[in-house]
């Protein structure tokens, strides 16, 4: 049964993504926590634009393993870091979303 204290999921859907992605990311997170980031572009320089863009950051070690497309057009990279707080890992993605070349960030 439905009630005010029981919120549908649709109803609640909309409630987080009403919210500011760092707060998102606080409601649904439990921090701190490992999270890994898979980043897809063009592979030149890549792995180093990633280190250098995280580094700027705080995430001067993250934990990297890379796999390239079978026609070797694109490298995908898995990218684990330690994040402490919500504001933290949106300022992750931030970073990352500004790479040149990006195709792909989840």
């Amino acid at each position: 049964m439905w009630t005010m204290s029981n919120p549908t999921f649709e109803q609640e859907k909309a409630r987080l993504a009403a919210l500011p992605r760092a707060e998102r990311f606080e409601e649904l997170i439990a921090f701190p926590c490992e999270h890994t980031f898979k980043v897809i572009a063009a592979p030149e320089g890549l792995e180093q634009r990633v280190r250098d863009a995280l580094a700027t950051r705080g995430q001067p070690t993250p934990h990297i393993s890379r796999r390239t497309s079978s026609n070797g057009r694109w490298l995908s990279l898995s990218v684990t870091v330690q994040v402490a707080s919500g504001v933290e890992l949106d300022q992750l993605y931030a970073a990352l979303e500004g790479l040149r070349g990006l195709k792909m960030l989840v």
